[in-house]
């Protein structure tokens, strides 16, 4: 099957996609024959080294009929992310091509993230985006909680393939003795990630949490200027011996970072499939998640952790069961590796395959 991949990414090293989409294409390889092109000009040195990766540097004229055959006419073109299109030259091309495509919104398309910047998004949707969402063969939603927050109105067909890892080759083997050291790892985006409702719950709870000698650490970029008021809300409620912040890790840090924690927290309002958490899983780690994470049911049915809804009092609520039941993170951390393999990505890449063939 030939597989025209677009995109439009700039490899951020705190965005999601940097990570998941070169691993979906670099596994979907093994199985066909694929195409990626990353409409920028400034590509990440690694990717330039793939056979299949070409950006605008190579193909300047952005577009799909005057890329190389048969990738100028393929089975199947695959789009990652939605709104990333309405800046390209693909959109036009998109709507009026006789070529299935399969769009990968990664919880763009949900309620919740509809909100943000409202305006620039229902003028585009009134305009063009509907029309490119309907025209597509198939939605591809991460998690079926995406599906739900998302709803019909895009386009009825659609099927579930979640985000996947590179499982690790090594795994926790013992937990802190004496206190319970929390990680949580994302943007720090406060409204999207939920950060001040994990800052109210642990305000609530806060002689419970000082008592577990409990320490939660949030890293991630603060791409919206929030953590210097972060840091001042949570001295103003005597939570600083508890939360802290510090900027983004990746790599090896990353891996010593969680292997050196007891519990991933995600108290997200809304998500595609959080890359991190299942990372964190996949090391081992029970997890305090939300609804919104879109893994709650997982959690849940798999006893790989605690879960809430999107709100401070059931978010307490998950820590403190958290608190009490420090003797099963070990037993929960097994758990989590179990879950984790679900997500492989050679193993996605096959019901990636058979998908496309549906389609086909």
């Amino acid at each position: 099957m030939n597989i025209l991949y677009l995109s439009h990414l700039r490899g951020e090293s705190y965005a999601g996609p940097t990570y998941s989409v070169p691993n979906q294409i670099a596994a979907q390889s093994k199985l066909d024959n694929v195409f990626w092109y990353n409409a920028i000009h400034n590509s990440i040195e690694e990717w330039k080294k793939l056979d299949y990766y070409h950006d605008l540097n190579e193909y300047p004229d952005e577009s799909i009929i005057r890329l190389p055959k048969p990738f100028n006419s393929p089975d199947i073109i695959v789009i990652e992310l939605f709104y990333n299109m309405v800046k390209s030259n693909f959109l036009k091309e998109l709507i009026n091509t006789e070529i299935p495509y399969v769009i990968i919104p990664r919880g763009e398309l949900t309620f919740k993230a509809q909100k943000r910047k409202a305006l620039k998004k229902t003028i585009a949707n009134i305009l063009v985006c509907k029309k490119y969402a309907r025209k597509a063969a198939a939605i591809q939603y991460l998690t079926e909680q995406e599906y739900m927050d998302s709803g019909n109105s895009w386009n009825e067909n659609y099927f579930i393939i979640p985000n996947g890892i590179n499982i690790p080759n090594i795994t926790k083997t013992s937990f802190t003795k004496k206190g319970i050291k929390c990680i949580s790892i994302g943007r720090i985006e406060p409204y999207q990630k939920g950060i001040d409702l994990l800052i109210k719950a642990c305000e609530d709870i806060k002689k419970e949490l000082i008592k577990a000698h409990c320490q939660i650490t949030i890293c991630g970029p603060d791409k919206e200027n929030k953590v210097k008021e972060l840091r001042q809300d949570v001295k103003d409620r005597g939570l600083s011996d508890i939360i802290s912040f510090r900027d983004g890790i990746y790599g090896k840090e990353k891996e010593k970072l969680l292997l050196d924690s007891d519990v991933f927290l995600i108290t997200s309002r809304f998500e595609g499939h959080p890359m991190a958490l299942i990372e964190a899983l996949s090391y081992g780690l029970p997890c305090v998640v939300t609804k919104g994470s879109n893994m709650k049911t997982e959690i849940d049915k798999h006893n790989a952790g605690w879960t809430a809804d999107n709100d401070e009092e059931s978010i307490k609520n998950a820590l403190k069961k958290m608190i009490s039941e420090k003797d099963c993170f070990a037993d929960k951390g097994e758990c989590a590796v179990v879950l984790s393999k679900k997500y492989a990505w050679d193993f996605l890449a096959d019901r990636s395959h058979n998908a496309f063939k549906g389609i086909l």
